[in-house]
């Protein structure tokens, strides 16, 4: 009976993969979660290298988070991210060390497991009063690694490098847009069967009419898959409570979500539907140095 719930597990985490991709469809913050990832051209803190490497010009303190979520609530999948940043002297922007771990596990077997750790770092190629232009990339390891199959043979492991890079730019700390694309050296795992990992390319612009809310949009294009349409914001109803919401396409799913912030502490949790799985709940925590 075991065998046979975990060949059954195998499969489903490979259609999983196969609809999502290796390596892919797994992000950190709830904060971005809730306003459904439009969050290419306002990414400003500690997980910014998962949206836009760039958006590490604008960090401004020491950052340390935390995330963690099981992707729709199915008690097998388990997906923690840690992160730190910190603001680099003089005019050389700031880098974060950002890790991931992913593992499909049943009755103390493990089916599968990824690991990511990036390097990333954000500068300004241009900052005033006026407007501001900052590049940003990121270099990661990845790990694959399955388990053994029924019959015991040891299924192997793999490991790739990838690079991502984007730009923001704002104007008057009102209008801002970005452009990210996601492993853009095109990495493969495996040698005999060469695994290709997802690419895809995300522009974005949002707006901000007064402090305190902010309204995203953003067009998400994986290579070999419908370009996803995703919308949301942000609402401070006090310097320490913000409410947030959003949607996308392909698939149609909706999301929301509240920060609270306390004495250099963020905690964010949001809620993401989906039109045929069960919803995934996402909780993170920031810690902030001097914020």
């Amino acid at each position: 009976m075991k065998t046979t719930r975990i060949i059954i597990l195998f499969i489903l985490s490979s259609i999983l993969v196969v609809q999502a991709g290796v390596f892919d469809n797994r992000l950190p913050s709830p904060r971005a979660t809730a306003m459904s990832n439009a969050f290419v051209a306002v990414a400003n803190d500690v997980w910014a290298g998962y949206y836009n490497p760039a958006g590490l010009a604008q960090l401004k303190h020491y950052e340390f988070g935390s995330a963690y979520q099981r992707p729709f609530g199915l008690p097998f999948f388990n997906n923690g991210f840690l992160g730190a940043a910190l603001p680099l002297p003089r005019n050389f922007g700031s880098v974060s060390l950002l890790a991931e771990t992913f593992s499909v596990e049943y009755e103390n077997t493990q089916l599968s497991s990824e690991t990511t750790i990036g390097l990333a770092h954000g500068f300004y190629l241009l900052s005033d009063i006026h407007s501001s232009l900052s590049f940003g990339y990121q270099l990661k390891y990845y790990h694959w690694k399955l388990g053994q199959s029924v019959s015991g043979l040891d299924l192997g492991s793999g490991a790739t490098v990838g690079l991502d890079v984007g730009f923001q730019a704002s104007i008057y700390q009102r209008t801002h847009v970005g452009i990210y694309v996601y492993n853009v050296n095109n990495p493969h795992l495996g040698s005999e069967v060469a695994h290709e990992l997802p690419r895809r390319i995300v522009i974005g612009a949002a707006y901000r009419p007064y402090s305190g809310l902010t309204t995203s949009l953003a067009l998400n294009k994986s290579l070999g898959f419908d370009t996803q349409v995703e919308g949301g914001f942000e609402f401070f109803l006090a310097d320490w409570l913000a409410l947030r919401a959003g949607a996308s396409t392909y698939p149609s799913r909706f999301s929301a979500g509240l920060g609270l912030r306390y004495a250099g502490f963020l905690f964010d949790y949001s809620l993401h539907t989906h039109d045929v799985m069960a919803e995934t709940h996402k909780f993170g925590l920031i810690f902030r140095i001097g914020g």
